[in-house]
């Protein structure tokens, strides 16, 4: 029914080809999805940074939870200066150590504020990873759908040249004037044209693909695009829904919040100021005496002190969550946006397969057969024939929607769609088997 656009194999649509369990691709002159899935996870130089990162807020952590460190320290009094303070006879010395109590359990807040850090490099790690992941998938299905377009312009090419023939045919028997056979002609090389055009801008993207695993150059020849034309159904959006919170994209707002939390109250904590200690022994050589010596200071009016910081705190804390809970709207309204165009391809791309294409190529049959007899006008091919290519034209593009969608769809539910659609190799076969 499609013809040469039409092609059996496995189900295909963004992500969802790493979950189907395929065996490890070889690199071929053949490039899989799950292969080039796979490189960019490895290789992308952009996700190597995160091992570092972590690294660091293993270090913050360890020094968030450490208490304030205690200080020795030695004074000496009444010596050096004039009468009684001459030399050292009457000399006072002091050694004594000193530390800070943190009251309101300030370094378990700063802890949890690296834990929330963690949690928001993680996040943004797994933002960033599916992302990767997601502009693979969309350059591999534009990068197939290329291929496509171009079988699609040398099919056309060979029908230019049919036409030709046909036009000349009748230009030899008398019955069509030459200007027709010229027009062939100029269409011939324009389709021709349209086949380079279409070529050149295969390699562009193959090294855009490459360039994600950190390549300058390809080594492959092509990509899989046996499944291209098998969407499979677009499904219900609620169950999507409640996949959202897992987007990692809302994970990092959440990780920001918590941070906010933390930092909330580690500035609650701040407010009740330190308290500082001091214990000691002084000799007093004057009088060849020793004794012990004691202080305790406590700040006054540190809350009024600190309630700048805990009011932006507060403000920080309650933006992050507003921050939220825009974002959890705007996501719904951006997988509703999503899952709307993917349906609507896959409508699309059915009605283009089953009911538009079959007659347009038997409409371009029956108008060749009557341009022969002579019942049909030159112009009557040609707008039968463009007709065809058009069709099938959209129908590519119908089904590159279908899965540049699908591909969106799992990006911002954060993980690769289930099989809940009821698609399988085994169904599509059953669909095309008379394609």
């Amino acid at each position: 029914m499609l013809g040469f656009l039409s092609r059996s194999g496995l189900y295909v649509a963004g992500l969802i080809w790493l979950s189907v369990g395929q065996a490890q691709a070889q690199i071929t002159d053949t490039l899989t999805l799950r292969e080039t899935v796979r490189r960019v996870t490895e290789h992308n130089p952009s996700l190597m940074a995160y091992a570092p990162r972590l690294k660091a807020l293993s270090g913050d952590r360890a020094s968030a939870g450490l208490k304030p460190p205690m200080e020795l320290s030695a004074e000496a009094d009444e010596f050096g200066g004039s009468n009684e303070a001459q030399g050292t006879r009457n000399i006072e010395l002091t050694l004594a150590l000193s530390g800070v109590v943190e009251l309101g359990g300030r370094p378990g807040s700063r802890i949890t504020i690296v834990d929330a850090k963690e949690a928001l490099l993680a996040a943004a790690r797994r933002t960033q990873l599916l992302d990767v992941q997601a502009e693979a998938a969309r350059l591999f299905v534009k990068l197939a759908a290329l291929q496509q377009e171009l079988e699609v312009a040398r099919r056309a090419e060979s029908l230019a040249r049919q036409a030709e023939k046909t036009v000349k045919q009748r230009v030899e028997r008398g019955r069509a004037p030459q200007a027709e056979l010229h027009r062939a002609q100029a269409a011939t090389a324009r389709a021709a044209v349209e086949a380079g055009h279409v070529e050149h801008q295969i390699p562009t993207l193959k090294v855009k693909l490459a360039a994600l695993w950190g390549e300058t150059s390809p080594d492959f020849q092509r990509v899989d695009d046996d499944a291209l034309f098998h969407t499979g159904r677009a499904g219900a959006f609620e169950p999507l829904v409640k996949t959202l919170e897992q987007s990692p994209d809302l994970q990092q707002l959440a990780s920001q919040e918590r941070i906010q939390t933390a930092n909330l109250r580690l500035a609650q904590s701040t407010s009740r100021g330190d308290v500082r200690w001091q214990a000691g022994v002084r000799r007093l050589e004057g009088s060849d005496s020793t004794g012990l010596v004691a202080g305790l200071s406590i700040p006054l009016f540190s809350g009024r002190r600190a309630r700048g910081d805990l009011d932006a705190a507060s403000a920080r804390h309650e933006a992050a969550r507003f921050d939220t809970q825009a974002a959890r709207i705007a996501a719904r309204a951006t997988l509703y946006e999503a899952w709307q165009h993917r349906s609507h391809a896959i409508e699309a791309f059915a009605a283009l397969r089953d009911a538009v294409i079959p007659r347009l190529e038997s409409a371009l049959s029956d108008t060749r057969e009557a341009y022969r007899a002579g019942r049909y006008s030159y112009l009557d091919l040609i707008a039968a024939r463009q007709e065809l290519i058009d069709a099938r034209l959209a129908l590519l593009d119908a089904a590159r929607r279908a899965h540049l969608n699908r591909i969106e769809l799992e990006r911002l539910a954060g993980a690769a769609l289930t099989a809940a659609d009821g698609d399988s190799a085994e169904e599509h076969k059953d669909q095309n088997h008379d394609h």
